[in-house]
This record gives C-alpha cells, sequence and structure tokens, in this order.
C-alpha cells in the first residue's frame, strides 16, 4: 500500500494536490493562511493555473517524510506511526479521508498526535517553494491591510544607491480579478520587481496604476508595469500636468542620487498617464479621492479605500518622522491635514492614515502633524519678530515626538517657515 501512496503522489496527473485539498478542512482558505487572497488556482504563493506534480523528481524526499510518519513523530510510539502511515495510505490510494480516519483510530492518542504532523508535512509538500519562478529584485513586503488591500513600505529616508529609490509607501487594492497600485516606485526596474512579485504573492496582475502627485520616487515604476500588456495610468489632470513639467529636473536629481543605482530609471524612465482624472473629488476603482493643495499651482490627491476606513496621504502626511515640507507651502499643508481629518471624521477612531513613509498612522498622530505645522509657522513668525539669527538651528516645539527635534527634515522645514513668514511679518519682498 504504501508503495502505492508513494506511486500517486509521484505521479503526474497532480493527484496531490487533489488529494490534500479534500483532506484539508474547508475553513483553511488561503486568505486565512496568507493573509492574501486566493489567486487563480488557489494557492497563496504561485500564480500558474497549472503547476507540474508536486512531487515529480522528489521521490526521495517523501520516503524520508513516510519514514518519519512510521518511525514516529516527537518521540510518539512507532508502532502508532506505522498504524497511521498504513491507514494515510489506504485512504489515499482510495481517495477518501476514511483511511487517515481508520488510520487514527488503530494509533489511538498516538495515532492523533501524527494526524496532526502529516497534515503540516503534506500542506508543506503542497506548496513548494520551488514551484516559484524567480522574480526580479528587490524582493518586497506585502503587508496586508485587510480583505483585498496590501501595503509595500517604503524605506524611511533619502533616495540612494542602497535603497534603489525606494522611500514611497505603495498600496495595492483588489477589485475583481485585477488589482490597482496607488503608486508605483521609483524605476521602470522597481514596477518589473513590483509587477511581477505581486502576481506571485496575490496571484493577480498588476492592471492599473495611480499617480498620486509628482514625485519621481513614485511614479517612475509605471514603465515597468507590463502583464503582459501595459498597466493603465491614472492621474488627477493637475497631477499629470506638473508631471510633464517637473519630472524631466526631477530624474535628472534622483539620477545622482542613485548614484551606482541609476541604471535602474532605463533609458525612459518617464511615463505620462494615459488618464486623467478632473475635479475636486470622485471614484476610481477601489478608491474614492480628493484633490488638495501643496504649494501654489501643486496638488496631491489623497484616497480612501471605498471598503475600509484606511486613507493613503502621500505628499501630504509622514509617519514616524515630522512630515516633509520642501517645495511646499505650509501653511497650505497645514490647511490640507486638517481638511483630511475633516474627511476622515465619520470612519472615527476606525480610520487608519498612510502618508508618504513610515507605519500606519491613527487620528492622533494626524493631528499632532497638522498641530506642527501651526507651531512651526508661529515660531518662525515669533523669531523674526525678535530679529533671531535665522541660520539658527530649529527650535523644539512644544509636544514635539522624540527625535523630531534633531531630524534633518525639521531643520529644512524651520528653514521653509521661515522664509514664508518674513515677508509676511516685515512687509519685505518674497524671497
Amino acid at each position: 500500500m504504501a508503495a502505492g501512496f508513494l506511486r500517486l503522489l509521484c505521479s503526474k496527473t497532480h493527484a496531490v494536490h487533489r488529494w490534500a485539498s479534500a483532506i484539508r478542512p474547508k475553513a483553511w482558505s488561503a486568505e486565512q493562511q496568507c493573509g492574501l487572497p486566493p489567486p487563480p488556482d488557489g494557492v497563496c504563493d504561485s500564480p500558474a493555473q497549472h503547476r507540474p506534480s508536486l512531487t515529480q523528481g522528489q521521490p526521495l524526499l517523501l520516503r524520508r517524510r513516510l519514514s518519519l510518519l512510521q518511525r514516529g513523530l516527537g518521540g510518539v510510539p512507532a508502532r502508532g506511526g506505522a498504524r497511521l502511515a498504513r491507514g494515510a495510505a489506504r485512504g489515499a490510494v482510495g481517495g477518501a479521508v476514511g483511511g487517515v480516519a481508520g488510520g487514527v483510530a488503530e494509533g489511538a492518542a498516538a495515532g492523533m498526535a501524527l494526524r496532526a504532523a502529516l497534515g503540516v508535512a503534506l500542506v508543506g509538500l503542497a506548496w513548494p517553494a520551488t514551484s516559484v519562478a524567480a522574480c526580479p529584485g528587490p524582493s518586497l513586503r506585502f503587508e496586508a491591510l485587510g480583505p483585498g488591500l496590501w501595503w509595500v513600505p517604503g524605506q524611511v529616508g533619502e533616495a540612494d544607491a542602497n535603497n534603489h529609490g525606494q522611500v514611497s509607501n505603495l498600496v495595492l487594492a483588489r477589485e475583481g480579478g485585477h488589482l490597482w497600485a496607488l503608486g508605483s516606485g521609483p524605476s521602470p526596474a522597481f514596477g518589473r520587481a513590483l509587477a511581477c512579485q505581486a502576481r506571485q504573492r496575490l496571484g493577480l496582475p498588476i492592471t492599473a496604476v495611480i499617480s498620486p502627485w509628482a514625485r519621481p520616487e513614485l511614479v517612475l515604476g509605471v514603465g515597468g508595469l507590463s502583464t503582459p500588456a501595459r498597466a493603465s495610468h491614472w492621474a488627477h489632470a493637475s497631477v499629470a500636468s506638473a508631471m510633464a513639467e517637473q519630472c524631466p529636473r526631477c530624474v535628472q536629481r534622483l539620477t545622482q542620487r542613485l548614484g551606482a543605482a541609476a541604471a535602474d530609471l532605463d533609458d525612459n524612465p518617464i511615463h505620462a498617464p494615459t488618464h486623467q482624472l478632473q475635479g475636486e473629488h470622485g471614484r476610481l476603482g477601489p478608491f474614492l479621492w480628493w484633490r488638495l493643495p501643496r504649494a501654489e499651482g501643486r496638488w496631491v490627491t489623497v484616497w480612501r479605500a471605498r471598503h475600509q476606513p484606511l486613507w493613503v496621504a502621500h505628499g501630504l502626511l509622514n509617519g514616524g518622522a515630522p512630515p516633509d515640507g520642501r517645495d511646499a507651502d505650509l501653511r497650505l499643508l497645514q490647511q490640507g491635514t486638517e481638511h483630511l481629518l475633516a474627511l476622515a471624521q465619520p470612519d472615527g477612531a476606525a480610520a487608519r492614515f498612510l502618508g508618504e513613509q513610515g507605519p500606519v498612522m491613527r487620528v492622533g498622530d494626524v493631528v499632532r502633524q497638522a498641530a506642527y505645522w501651526q507651531g512651526l509657522l508661529a515660531a518662525a513668525a515669533a523669531g523674526v519678530e525678535r530679529a533671531d539669527d535665522e541660520a539658527a538651528p530649529a527650535p523644539a516645539l512644544p509636544g514635539l515626538p522624540a527625535g523630531w527635534a534633531v531630524h534633518a527634515w525639521h531643520g529644512f522645514n524651520w528653514q521653509r517657515a521661515w522664509r514664508q513668514v518674513e515677508p509676511e511679518v516685515l512687509g519685505a519682498p518674497v524671497r
């Protein structure tokens, strides 16, 4: 019988997958096992519709696992293990769970313990790592935020050769049989890695991508997203206009920052949106969106998942560090942050927020960021009134989170605040 069971496992007819599926508890959905949605073939780590036989070319591995079961695992008497193995073999050949149940009955308590071990061994065989084709790097994390919603964390800090420019948070959302990407990363090379790994890990192709604002580290991955037809590319008309104007200069700066990793940008890294949104708010795929100002004539778009209270605010919020006010009107950032809080008010304490960088935030974190801009502008105005030295270090504001006072971005924000309020206080021309 054991030899017949081994032949069944090594069959090229995918009998193992059907048999393992039959005995696997129905409550074990792919989403419960992996925190991910079931891909087309129901397996969480492979996008293939048809996989090679699970044990094809691996009979030695199976013999070893059966041998372990027959000897008894974890000190359980081998006699019970042998009975369980015989019962499992009869169940597999007969195509019914009854054989396993019979083996458990013969093995009594020892058999029951081994039954769990057999289930673990079979699950390990049913999803071998070797069945996943290699994807280009870097290796990405896909953290589940809720049903059909994932976060691909960006690294904290500035783009450089070590992080290859991956410094912006991305969000993926499932709608039907497709994935929407909110942001695409810093380069076509990164986009290719994202497309391949998302399909393997989530089992779905990225067929639409949104560019939330004109930041190269967030929007240049579009050129690498192909499934194999290029994903549709969406942006607000204001963002598309800013990308057309700013991206050539931004790519030059990004190339300098990336150094040895600048080859990731390819020859033509800029891809204009193929679809443009109009107006101040609306709905697109799995998201609702709003347009908010960042500076005079410059805009960002904030997004809420339609079925979950998750708000994504690139260019407006930042988690775990001071928000980035460079090239921005700090009063508009304060007003935009307060506007976002008003939009999220119906979600109450359940609201969650993702910014350009850093972890998921709660309402209190966003309130602190709005207060930060207000306090920074007030401190700068007071410093101008006193004729303080504008080159002095940025002050530590009351209630500032630990580490913010010495963060480089706090110093940049202080310089920005000083230059912004100085003409207002002194009536001097804008510098």
